[in-house]
């Protein structure tokens, strides 16, 4: 949002600044042209924090190991998140927020239609760091992949069992040794499909158990049309808390268990 406001106050400086440059002239054409110069330095702006965005990327080692926190970097990500959402005119409605505890950390596990469904929580839960689990194919993807690695996302193969385990043993000191939260798919993938909701991968609730976090359970609607209507057409998601299972909760049951109540959940409320 302050990029974005910053971009707005920018763009109306160069257009007042510009018009009276350019000196009198026709009422209509000095009427008409404030706006007209208004949208160039606006979409000229937004071109060169873009291309900001990319040279920056250029400087990010995918090959270094990152061993601190970068908290710059990830609130100038979730920043740009912001900006994409206001850019691509995507108006977020959100409910539930109020059911987290954002003093402490949480696993977040939620549906996945599309690739701005991580920019949901993120960009309405401003203040509370969220580090998604992502596939390896994230990180060979041009600029998303260097910012996915510097802002300390793990990656998880879930064809590789052991790499799978030693990803979830980090999420879990992540969560204890950072007080972050930490995000996960239990899906694996996006649903490109009609049904609802793909299986969920019981082995991702495994680290709620074992950083004795509670498990915030949310769904996500639209966000499939978003990306076909970007900029050209306006487009309303949400975003729903639906339920929050503490600790206590799911002491007692197995993965499998976990697994199956928050599927039926996010199966309930998908219905709706």
């Amino acid at each position: 949002m302050l990029i974005w406001i910053l971009i707005l106050f920018l763009s109306a400086g160069a257009a007042a600044g510009l018009t009276f440059a350019f000196g009198p002239c026709e009422p209509w054409w000095f009427v008409l042209r404030i706006p007209l110069l208004f949208l160039a330095a606006y979409f000229g702006l937004l071109i060169l924090y873009t291309l900001l965005i990319v040279l920056v990327s250029l400087f990010i080692d995918k090959n270094k190991p990152v061993k601190k926190a970068h908290h710059g970097m990830r609130r100038f990500v979730v920043e740009t998140m912001q900006l994409i959402l206001l850019v691509g005119r995507i108006r977020v409605r959100a409910e539930g927020l109020e059911r987290i505890d954002r003093t402490k950390p949480f696993l977040l596990v939620a549906n996945h239609r599309s690739m701005i469904d991580p920019f949901l929580p993120l960009t309405l839960l401003k203040g509370t760091e969220i580090l998604y689990i992502c596939k390896p194919e994230i990180l060979d993807m041009p600029i998303i992949g260097r910012y996915a690695h510097i802002c300390g996302y793990p990656f998880i193969d879930r064809n590789n069992n052991r790499q799978a385990l030693k990803t979830i043993l980090h999420a879990v000191d992540i969560l204890k040794e950072e007080q972050t939260a930490v995000g996960i798919f239990p899906e694996g993938t996006r649903n490109k499909t009609d049904a609802p909701l793909l299986p969920l991968h019981p082995g991702s609730f495994s680290i709620a158990k074992r950083a004795g976090v509670p498990i915030v359970v949310a769904v996500s609607r639209s966000t499939e049309k978003a990306l076909k209507r970007f900029l050209w057409r306006g487009t309303r998601v949400s975003f729903k808390v639906v339920e929050v299972l503490s600790p206590e909760q799911i002491e007692s049951l197995s993965t499998q268990e976990i697994a199956e109540r928050v599927g039926e959940t996010l199966k309930t409320e998908l219905a709706r």
